[in-house]
């Protein structure tokens, strides 16, 4: 029978704790390299969705600018069309026909204008709903 000494004993039980403790570090070591590897995911992600965020914030700017230029066209068509009423050169007819160009006009600006108006508030939800998504990709 083989008597263990209190020095083996303790020697054992260090190695115990040495193994035990490289386990923990070996284990941590591969947590922090899975949420490494994850971290990079998010963050291409993140670039993919900001330039995303870009262009549709682009395009959505080009659309305004349209919709604004548009809106000035036909106000300005809108004005014209008005002075030739008041202004009495025209025949009856022609402001009969004044009038209802008049008539378009307004209906189409308020077109316009609605549809601005939709381009503005959805651009507005688009960038807040990916203000929340970053918050909540950043809390990750």
């Amino acid at each position: 029978m083989e008597i263990i000494l209190p020095i083996q004993m303790n020697l054992a039980s260090k190695d115990e704790k040495f193994i035990q403790l490289q386990q923990l570090i070996d284990l941590k070591r591969k947590i922090l390299l899975e949420k490494q590897i994850k971290y990079k995911k998010i963050s291409k992600q993140n670039r993919f969705l900001e330039e995303i965020k870009n262009d549709y914030s682009n395009y959505s700017n080009y659309i305004t600018k349209q919709k604004q230029q548009q809106i000035q066209a036909l106000e300005i068509l809108h004005n014209y069309v008005k002075d030739l009423s008041i202004s009495g050169k025209l025949s009856k007819q022609n402001v009969k026909d004044a009038r209802h160009e008049q008539k378009k006009i307004i209906k189409e600006l308020k077109s316009i204008k609605y549809n601005l108006d939709e381009v503005i508030q959805s651009n507005n939800i688009v960038n807040n709903d990916i203000v929340n998504n970053d918050i909540v990709n950043n809390d990750i």
